[in-house]
């Protein structure tokens, strides 16, 4: 039986790789207590994000 709540987890770690992959595109400057995060690193969160929710779709396969 396939599970709905690795469908909406899926497609929520799909929708939130592309927004790390927006602000990678636009270098959009984001502050957190004074310090600015750089825009390189949502690169490296938007492959993360794109990878688990392709692993978990592709999981939901089988």
């Amino acid at each position: 039986m396939k599970k709905p709540a690795s469908l909406v987890i899926g497609i929520f770690l799909l929708i939130l790789a592309f927004i790390q992959l927006i602000r990678f595109t636009f270098a959009v400057a984001i502050v957190v207590n004074g310090f600015t995060v750089p825009v390189w690193l949502s690169a490296g969160v938007a492959i993360f994000f794109g990878l688990l929710a392709l692993w978990l779709l592709n999981e939901r396969k089988h």
